[in-house]
C-alpha cells in the first residue's frame, strides 16, 4: 500500500495516479467554492440584508479571517447583546456573529467572522472503527444478502443490486456463507446486540369492574441514550450548552439575535438555568402518532420516537446514526359504540397511554433528578441530566401528552387556557405551567367528593401527567407547533383550500373557471421538489401536507383572476387571506430566525387574523387557527420549525406500515414489527460503519477518472453542461428572428463587457465578430449562491432547451446589472471567444418590475409582483447571474414573480422590492 501524496490515505498502487488525480480535482473545487464563498458572504447578504439602511460611509476595520476573538465580561456591557459596547480594541465587522454561551459552560463570548460561522466543518470519521464491522455475519457478502432480504420487495434496482452482488462472488472477490432463511433470522437476533433492543412489560389498568393487561414494547430510553455517548462519532457533534447568538448590523451599529438550533433558543437557557453547574442538559424531543396499519385501518400501530435535540438537526433528523429511534410501540385500546366517547372510557385510554408511555420514560426519571456521570465516547467526563425538550406531535397527541379534555373541554389549547369560544380571536391567553398543574391537582385531591375535585379539573381541562415525573418536565411548555398538521394540512388543507373551491363551484362559469384552474396548475412552471399536478387540484382529495403545502403556494397566482370583486366579492378577501397565510408559513419556515423576521412573522399573522374577520361569516373558530398565537414564541422558545415538526416522524410510519404488510402474519404484530424495525436499525448501524471503512480505503475502479478526461465548463459559482455541437454565428442569424443581428450585438456587448471589467481587448480594438465566428451552445446551468435563509450556499439547476422531456423549457433567473437585480429568462447559453479566452455568455429576456405608481389595485391588495417584457432580449455574462427562478407568464408582455419558492426568495424580492409582497 502507498500514501495519496495529497490526502494521506492508503492505496493500492495500481489506482494510486487515479486517486491522486481525482483528490487534486476534488481540493481545487474545495478551494474555488471557499473563495467565492468568502467574496460573496458581504457582497451578497450584507447589501441585501441591509439594504433599508444607509450605507456605511466607513467599515469598521476588521481582524484576519480566520481569527476568533475570545471576549472576557468586562468587554459586554449587557446579557441580551442588544446594545453591547466593545473596547476599541476589538474590531467589528458587518455580519460578524457574536456567541454567547451559558454560565455554566465556563466558555467566553466569542465573536467570529461571518464565513467561519458559517462553513461547513464536515466531520471526518474516525479511523478507529472495527475493521469486520459486518460481525456477527460471518462475511460482508454474508450481511449484503441478508440486508437485501430485510428489504425485501425487490424492485428492478435490488434484483439488479442481487445479481451484481452474486456476480461478485462467482469472480471470487468475496463469499457468502449464508444457508438459508433460517439462519439469516438468527444472525440477525445475534446481530440485535449491536444496538439497544425492545424489551417487552405488561400494565394493568383497571376500567370499571375489569382489570385489563396491555403489552408495551419499548426500548429504555437511557439505554439508548448511553449508545450515543459512547459513539465517539456521534458524541463529538454534540452540543452541550446554550448559546444566545448575534448578527453584527454595521449600519445601525447594534447586535440582532437569531435562533436555528434548540440550544440557540431560549428553553435550553431557561432549563440550563436549573442544573448545577458542573452539569449539561441532554435534551430529548419525544413524538407518538397512532396510525393504520391496514388500508381499511382495522389494523393501527401507536410508534414512539425519540431524537436528541443536542445533535444538528440534519443528524437528528435523519434516519441513520444519530437519527430519530423508535423506541416505543403503544397498546392500542380497542373501541367500540358502547363505551367510545364515554367520560370514563376517555379517562381509561389516557391512563393506559400514560402508564405505557411511563415504561419507555422509567429509566430517565432518577437521572433527570440526580444526573449521572460518565465517561462519554470522546474522552471526557460529564455529569449528565437527560430532561425533556419538547413534543413533537399532532393536536389530538398533544391533547393525551399534556393530559387536556381537548374539543370538548372549557379550554382545549395545550398550551394556554384560551376559552372555547375564542379560537378565532388574537389573545393573550394565561399560559399553562406545570406549577400550576401541580397546584390544582393538589387542591383537587384535597377535595372530599369527586363531584368536587372533577370540578376543579373541569375547569382547567386537566389530569396527573407522567411528564411531570421528570425533573422540570412541563407537558405543556413542551407542546410545540407543527407546521405539518396545523398549517398545511389543518388550516390550509381543512380550512382555506375547501372554502377556495366552494366559491369557484359557487360561480354562473363554476365549470370553465374549475377547468381552467385545473390548466394553469397543470402547466405550472417545473422546479426541483416542487410537485407537479398533472390532473389538476380541484377534484383531487388526498391526504399528504407537503402536496397541500405546495398548493397553498401556488394557489393564488393561478387563481389571482378568477375570484373577482365584481363575480365573488367573499372570494376576493379570501384571495386576500389566501395571501397572508402564505407570508406566515414563509416566514415561520426560515431556518435563521432573527428579530426582525419574527417581528415581521407575528405582524403576518396578525394580518391574517384581519383578513379572516373580513372574508366570511363562517366560525373560524378552532384550535388550528388559535395555534398560530403560539407560533412564533414556540421559535423563540425552542428554535426553527424544523426542531418541532413532526414531519420526519412522519416519514417513519410508510417503512413500519410496509413491515406490517410484507413481514408479519397479521396475527401478534407488535412482536414482529419491532423485531423487524430492530434489524432495520442494527442493519443501518452496520451500514454506516461499512461507509466509514470504505472512505478509508482506495476508491473503486469505477471511481478511477480516465486520463483524457475532460474538465467542465465551471467554476465555484456556475457550471454549464448538455453541450451541442458548435455552430456559426451565421446560421444562427438566419435559423429564427431571436438571433437577428447576433454577431454585431454580441460585438459590441464583449467590447463593452470586456472594457468595463478592466480587460485589455486584443489589439485595443473593438471586438468584430463575423458570420463564420463560432460560438458552442449549452442548455443546463448549475448555479450556486448564497442564500439569505440559511446563510450557506445552496445550488439551482435550470434548463435552456428546446425539448427536455419532450417540452420546451427555457428557466428565468434574477442577474445582477447596473440597475440592480433584474428577472429575466434564459433564451441561449453558449460560449464565446476573445482571443485566447473562453466565455460564457446568456441571451436572456428580461423583465422589470411594473413601477409601485402603476401597480393595479388588486396587485397591491393580493401582494403580488406583476413583470413587464423588455421589447429587447441582450446578452449577459452568466457570472452575472445571482439564481435561477420561477416566473409565471400571464400574457405576450406580463409575468408574476412566485416570491414564494423558497425562503431565499421570499427574502430576496422583500429586500429588492420592499412593500410589494406584503399584503
Amino acid at each position: 500500500m502507498k500514501e495519496c501524496s495529497i490526502c494521506g490515505l492508503p492505496c493500492l498502487p495500481r489506482g494510486l495516479k487515479s486517486h491522486e488525480k481525482k483528490c487534486k480535482q476534488d481540493r481545487e473545487d474545495r478551494e474555488q467554492s471557499e473563495a467565492y464563498r468568502l467574496r460573496k458572504q458581504n457582497e451578497e447578504i450584507g447589501r441585501l440584508l441591509s439594504s433599508d439602511h444607509p450605507d456605511s460611509s466607513e467599515p469598521i476595520c476588521g481582524f484576519e479571517p480566520s481569527q476568533t476573538v475570545y471576549l472576557d465580561e468586562q468587554v459586554i456591557s449587557d446579557n441580551t447583546g442588544a446594545n453591547t459596547t466593545f473596547n476599541s480594541q476589538f474590531n467589528i465587522e458587518q455580519n460578524d456573529i457574536k456567541i454567547e454561551y451559558h454560565p455554566n459552560s465556563g466558555k467566553p463570548t466569542v465573536i467570529e467572522r461571518f464565513d467561519i460561522h458559517t462553513a461547513n466543518h464536515d466531520h471526518v470519521p474516525s479511523n478507529d472503527s472495527h475493521l469486520r464491522p459486518w460481525l456477527p455475519f460471518r462475511t460482508r457478502m454474508d450481511f449484503e444478502v441478508a440486508t437485501l432480504a430485510l428489504e425485501c420487495s425487490m424492485n428492478d434496482k435490488q434484483t439488479e443490486k442481487l445479481i451484481m452482488l452474486l456476480n461478485h462472488v462467482q469472480q471470487g472477490f468475496d463469499k457468502c456463507t449464508l444457508k438459508d432463511y433460517k439462519e439469516v433470522q438468527d444472525t440477525w437476533d445475534l446481530a440485535a446486540e449491536k444496538s439497544t433492543k425492545f424489551t417487552q412489560d405488561v400494565i394493568h389498568v383497571p376500567y370499571r369492574e375489569t382489570i385489563n393487561d396491555f403489552d408495551v414494547h419499548f426500548r429504555p430510553l437511557w439505554d439508548w441514550l448511553q449508545e450515543l455517548l459512547m459513539d465517539k462519532d456521534i458524541v463529538s457533534k454534540m452540543e452541550w450548552h446554550a448559546q444566545r447568538l448575534f448578527k453584527y448590523d454595521a449600519n445601525r451599529g447594534i447586535w440582532t439575535r437569531f435562533r436555528n438550533e434548540p440550544w440557540t433558543a431560549d428553553r435550553w437557557w431557561k432549563l440550563q438555568d436549573t442544573l448545577p453547574a458542573n452539569a449539561v442538559p441532554l435534551f430529548i424531543i419525544f413524538y407518538a402518532d397512532k396510525n393504520k396499519l391496514s388500508s381499511f385501518g382495522t389494523a393501527k400501530g401507536y410508534p414512539v420516537v425519540a431524537r436528541l435535540a443536542n445533535l444538528p438537526t440534519d443528524i437528528r433528523n435523519g434516519v441513520g446514526e444519530g437519527g430519530g429511534r423508535v423506541v416505543g410501540w403503544l397498546p392500542v385500546v380497542s373501541e367500540d359504540s358502547n363505551r367510545s366517547n364515554k367520560t370514563d372510557f376517555v379517562n381509561f385510554k389516557a391512563i393506559v397511554w400514560h402508564e405505557s408511555v411511563l415504561k419507555i420514560l422509567e429509566s430517565l426519571i432518577e437521572y433527570s433528578q440526580t444526573g449521572y456521570s460518565m465517561f462519554c465516547g470522546d474522552q471526557i467526563w460529564r455529569l449528565i441530566y437527560p430532561l425533556l425538550l419538547l413534543e413533537s406531535s399532532d393536536y389530538e397527541e398533544q391533547c393525551i401528552m399534556a393530559l387536556i379534555r381537548g374539543l370538548h373541554g372549557l379550554c382545549p389549547c395545550p398550551k394556554c387556557f384560551v376559552p372555547n369560544d375564542k379560537l378565532s380571536e388574537p389573545t393573550n391567553a394565561e399560559l399553562r405551567t406545570a406549577a400550576h398543574a401541580h397546584e390544582q391537582l393538589q387542591i383537587a385531591n384535597a377535595k372530599p367528593s369527586k363531584t368536587e375535585k372533577e370540578k376543579i379539573l373541569k375547569k382547567f381541562s386537566m389530569r396527573p401527567n407522567v411528564f411531570m415525573k421528570l425533573a422540570n418536565g412541563d407537558p405543556y411548555a413542551g407542546s410545540s407547533f407543527d407546521d405539518l398538521h396545523f398549517q398545511d394540512s389543518g388550516l390550509w388543507g381543512d380550512h382555506i383550500f375547501p372554502l377556495l373551491k366552494a366559491h369557484i363551484s359557487a360561480l354562473s362559469t363554476a365549470r370553465d373557471t374549475s377547468t381552467l384552474l385545473d390548466d394553469r396548475f397543470k402547466s405550472f412552471p417545473r422546479w426541483r421538489k416542487l410537485h407537479h399536478f398533472p390532473d389538476g387540484v380541484f377534484k383531487i382529495t388526498f391526504n399528504n401536507g407537503s402536496k397541500h403545502r405546495d398548493i397553498s403556494k401556488v394557489f393564488l397566482y393561478v387563481a389571482y383572476d378568477l375570484l373577482r370583486e365584481d363575480n365573488d366579492k367573499a372570494g376576493y378577501e379570501l384571495l386576500k387571506l389566501t395571501r397572508t397565510y402564505v407570508n406566515v408559513i414563509m416566514y415561520s419556515a426560515l431556518e435563521n430566525q432573527t428579530d426582525e423576521t419574527i417581528a415581521a412573522g407575528r405582524l403576518a399573522i396578525n394580518k391574517m387574523f384581519t383578513a379572516i374577520k373580513v372574508v366570511s361569516a363562517l366560525s373560524w373558530n378552532f384550535i388550528k387557527l388559535h395555534y398560530h398565537q403560539h407560533l412564533f414564541d414556540d421559535i423563540e422558545e425552542k428554535g426553527n420549525l424544523r426542531s418541532t415538526s413532526t414531519r420526519p416522524n412522519e416519514k417513519l410510519h410508510g417503512p413500519i406500515r410496509k413491515i406490517y404488510l410484507r413481514r408479519t402474519n397479521f396475527k401478534d404484530v407488535a412482536n414482529q414489527i419491532v423485531r423487524i424495525d430492530h434489524q432495520c436499525v442494527v442493519a443501518g448501524l452496520i451500514r454506516s460503519q461499512l461507509n466509514v471503512l470504505d472512505l478509508l480505503r482506495c476508491p473503486e475502479m469505477d471511481d478511477i477518472i480516465p486520463e483524457d478526461a475532460e474538465k467542465p465548463t465551471r467554476n465555484s459559482h456556475f457550471e454549464i453542461g448538455s453541450r451541442l455541437p458548435a455552430v456559426t454565428m451565421g446560421i444562427l442569424e438566419e435559423s429564427e428572428q431571436l438571433f437577428e443581428h447576433f454577431s454585431r450585438r454580441l460585438s459590441k456587448f464583449m467590447s463593452g463587457l470586456l472594457r468595463a471589467s478592466d480587460i485589455e481587448l486584443p489589439g485595443n480594438q473593438d471586438i468584430k465578430y463575423t458570420k463564420h465566428d463560432m460560438v458552442t451552445p449549452y442548455q443546463y446551468l448549475k448555479v450556486n449562491y448564497l442564500s439569505l435563509d440559511t446563510w450557506k450556499v445552496s445550488v439551482d439547476y435550470l434548463r435552456c432547451n428546446p425539448f427536455f422531456n419532450k417540452e420546451p423549457r427555457y428557466d428565468f433567473i434574477i442577474f445582477d446589472s447596473i440597475d440592480g437585480p433584474i428577472f429575466a429568462q434564459l433564451r441561449y447559453i453558449f460560449t464565446c471567444t476573445v482571443g485566447d479566452h473562453l466565455y460564457p455568455i446568456a441571451l436572456v429576456q428580461s423583465y422589470k418590475a411594473v413601477p409601485t405608481t402603476r401597480r393595479s389595485r388588486s396587485d397591491k391588495y393580493h401582494g403580488l409582483l406583476r413583470l413587464q417584457r423588455d421589447n429587447n432580449t441582450e446578452f449577459i455574462s452568466v457570472r452575472s447571474i445571482i439564481r435561477g427562478a420561477v416566473v409565471l407568464v400571464l400574457s405576450e408582455r406580463e409575468a408574476f414573480v412566485w416570491d414564494v419558492l423558497d425562503n431565499d426568495m421570499f427574502l430576496r424580492v422583500i429586500s429588492i422590492f420592499p412593500g410589494y409582497t406584503s399584503a
